[in-house]
């Protein structure tokens, strides 16, 4: 009984750990976008997507868009939205009353998508049956 009580305690401490490790480096990818280092925030959001196992990422396939939207990578910016709609279910109501998405990338993503979006939201939709 020991050991199955202990077995238990080390997997949760190695999950709070887990979790701590991928919210430290959310934090370290948001800190570096904000002093504008974009390539080195985009690296670490990269990260955290690739360790994270695909819960829900939707604000962080936005953050990443912001990023390459800064470094005038329009076309990656736009492929990252097409993804958080797609695999997330970013939505149009997303594009207008987001307070992640920069503004002026919401309107050129929103103009470049617009004829793929009911095809990437179902995409989507499919995903939750």
């Amino acid at each position: 009984m020991k050991k199955i009580i202990c077995s238990f305690v080390i997997l949760f401490i190695s999950q709070l750990t887990f979790a701590n490790e991928l919210d430290s480096i959310l934090t370290k990818a948001r800190s570096l976008t904000e002093k504008k280092n974009y390539t080195e925030a985009i690296k670490e959001y990269e990260n955290y997507i690739k360790l994270s196992k695909g819960e829900n990422l939707k604000d962080v396939y936005i953050e990443v868009a912001n990023c390459y939207f800064y470094q005038n990578k329009k076309e990656t910016a736009v492929n990252y939205i097409k993804d958080a709609i797609s695999k997330y279910g970013f939505t149009e109501e997303d594009f207008i009353y987001s307070s992640i998405l920069d503004e002026k990338l919401s309107s050129y993503a929103l103009s470049v998508v617009y004829d793929d979006y009911f095809k990437l939201r179902k995409k989507y939709l499919a995903t939750l049956n």
